[in-house]
């Protein structure tokens, strides 16, 4: 499976931004989108960067990543 490249583009005169996820965790990604039907790809990214813009990052010492 592909990774997906994910760019944020500015409106201003910052640089645009482009990150690319491997593949372990798009397959992840896309099996979670698989099974919640209600859920798209869009809105995962979203309550994705709601939580770190809500929480911070995650602690690297909590063994998640």
């Amino acid at each position: 499976m592909p990774p997906i490249k994910l760019s944020l583009f500015s409106q201003g005169d910052e640089p645009d931004d482009t990150v690319e996820l491997d593949e372990e965790l798009v397959g992840q990604l896309r099996a979670t989108v698989d099974a919640h039907p209600d859920l798209t790809l869009a809105e995962a990214f979203r309550q994705g960067i709601q939580h770190v813009v809500d929480n911070g990052p995650l602690n690297k010492g909590s063994g998640r990543q």
